[in-house]
């Protein structure tokens, strides 16, 4: 494998002893971005000859694990043969997947616990081509002596970063190891394009996940007769009982809070505290195969909220929830149609709730009705 070439060796940092022989035998220039990790590890408290991987768990429903399964699968078989494995870690450098199909190489990242379930991030292992990559955030070469641990040295490494072609933030990395004497320049584009691949994937996936969330949530609201809201990390829909119970702000704290029911099994309820009351939600995940793209929450029947309280002096007694879910669309300024895309309801519908709604309140225009609303809610200007 090519090295990069790097500056001068700047040896104004105390190394341990190990590495400083490493520095005199190599007869050449450390790279700077080897050099800086070396600093890194050694600054975490880690010496070369101290080896202990961190044991995790293992998220296998992930959207990062759906997008590269089938990338693994093919890009494995290609190296069927070789005495090169492939590696897929989250964004902790958790080994989420491993594809070796000779049993030496097997056996090697065994023996270095390389394997699903290990953390390889730097700050736990030192210098190596996953946490590197994944702390600088660009495509890592490690080889033989270049890393951190005496345990490592017998290896070759070349990670890639995988990032969410939505967000931009790193997911993880696809890593291709071998023994450093098995090394081959070809390992970092192989990785690049499986890196890409997945990318890709990733990028496709996610309308499809959308999609699918939607059709969910469009099916259980035909027969929801409560507050329904369908979330994902990108999405939050909610019907029309639910729409003056949260805000599109509250997607990601939602989110946060069901996720980790989801993936306990045989948990279905998720606490939510907000605006000093804690929310009792019932979750039903939306797969997408082994994927997790979203789920379903439903309010505890013993906690199902009520709407806005309605004093009877003009008529909000009166008004049904749908009805009061069109009338806060209609006081943020939002028309018939942009009402209607909101609320998951036809332009008719809402025309017809808003006449209901003119009708209930003794109110011949959207402007006094938005006044109502405000009042009601304690929002009136002035």
């Amino acid at each position: 494998m090519t090295q990069r070439p790097g500056r001068e060796t700047d040896l104004t940092f105390a190394l341990p002893g190990e590495l400083l022989g490493r520095v005199e035998a190599a007869g050449s220039p450390i790279r700077d971005d080897i050099l800086g990790s070396w600093r890194r590890s050694s600054l975490a408290g880690l010496t070369p000859d101290a080896f202990d991987v961190p044991l995790g768990e293992v998220d296998d429903r992930s959207r990062l694990a759906w997008a590269a399964g089938e990338v693994l699968d093919r890009v494995g078989a290609d190296l069927a043969g070789s005495a090169i494995a492939l590696v897929l870690t989250d964004a902790d450098g958790l080994v989420v997947a491993r594809r070796a199909e000779d049993r030496r190489t097997r056996s090697l990242l065994d023996e270095i616990r390389l394997a699903p379930g290990f953390q390889y991030a730097e700050e736990a292992v030192g210098t190596n081509a996953i946490g590197t990559a994944l702390l600088d955030a660009t495509p890592t070469v490690v080889q033989a002596d270049e890393h951190f641990a005496n345990a490592l040295t017998m290896m070759a490494c070349a990670a890639v970063p995988i990032s969410d072609p939505s967000t931009g933030r790193v997911l993880g990395v696809v890593d291709l190891s071998s023994a450093a004497s098995d090394g081959n320049p070809l390992m970092l584009a192989l990785a690049k394009q499986a890196a890409h691949e997945i990318e890709q994937r990733l990028l496709d996936g996610s309308s499809t996940a959308e999609r699918l969330l939607q059709e969910c949530f469009l099916r259980a609201r035909r027969t929801s007769r409560g507050p329904l809201v369908a979330v994902s990390p990108r999405t939050l829909l909610v019907n029309a009982a639910a729409s003056t119970l949260i805000e599109t702000g509250e997607r990601e704290r939602l989110w946060a809070a069901v996720v980790p029911v989801l993936h306990r099994p045989g948990a279905t309820t998720a606490f939510v505290t907000r605006a000093g009351q804690t929310l009792t939600l019932r979750c039903e995940p939306v797969l997408d195969g082994a994927q997790l793209v979203g789920a379903l929450l439903r309010w505890a029947a013993r906690e199902r909220p009520r709407a806005l309280s309605r004093p009877g002096t003009v008529g909000w007694g009166t008004v049904t929830e749908a009805e009061l879910a069109v009338a806060m669309q209609v006081s943020n300024g939002l028309s018939n149609r942009e009402a209607a895309a909101h609320l998951y309801l036809s332009p008719h519908t809402v025309d017809f709730h808003l006449r209901q709604l003119f009708r209930k309140l003794e109110v011949s225009s959207r402007v006094e009705l938005t006044r109502l609303v405000l009042a009601h809610l304690g929002m009136a200007p002035g």
